[in-house]
């Protein structure tokens, strides 16, 4: 069964507290906003950061805040950026955690497998956090 890790849902819950926000929200905000562990809280901002997601600014009236609105922001981005490439198999990872089985040269499965796993990310691809959320941005710099 494929499933989103609880990272990757507090990714998304932190975009949608951000995009709700009229000013800048601190990692601490946000935690206690959501009530999500700080420290996860924290790291995951820092993912969402490095993927260009958010940005943050240090200081009194600093924290994070988007740098797309929800609407253009895909399902599957966020979780490519927290969990890595999307794949339906391990071997249909594209990442470096992508583990090939020794039947990978032979394998029966891989060419179908392989039509599966795009139409799953066209799919996460389709769903922009917006409708998941069920926020409209506030502010968006």
């Amino acid at each position: 069964m494929m499933r989103v890790n609880k990272v990757s849902e507090y990714g998304i819950l932190a975009l949608g507290y951000i995009g709700g926000q009229v000013k800048a929200v601190s990692a601490r905000q946000v935690s206690e906003g959501l009530q999500i562990p700080y420290e996860i809280t924290a790291k995951t901002l820092q993912k969402l950061k490095d993927a260009g997601f958010v940005n943050s600014t240090k200081g009194t009236n600093g924290g994070y805040i988007l740098v797309s609105p929800l609407s253009q922001i895909s399902f599957a981005q966020i979780v490519d950026a927290i969990e890595g490439p999307i794949g339906i198999t391990e071997c249909m990872s594209d990442g470096p955690q992508a583990k090939i089985c020794s039947r990978h040269e032979s394998c029966e499965l891989k060419s179908g497998m392989k039509k599966v796993n795009q139409r799953v990310r066209e799919l996460l691809e389709s769903v922009k956090l917006d409708e998941l959320t069920n926020k409209v941005e506030t502010r968006i710099k």
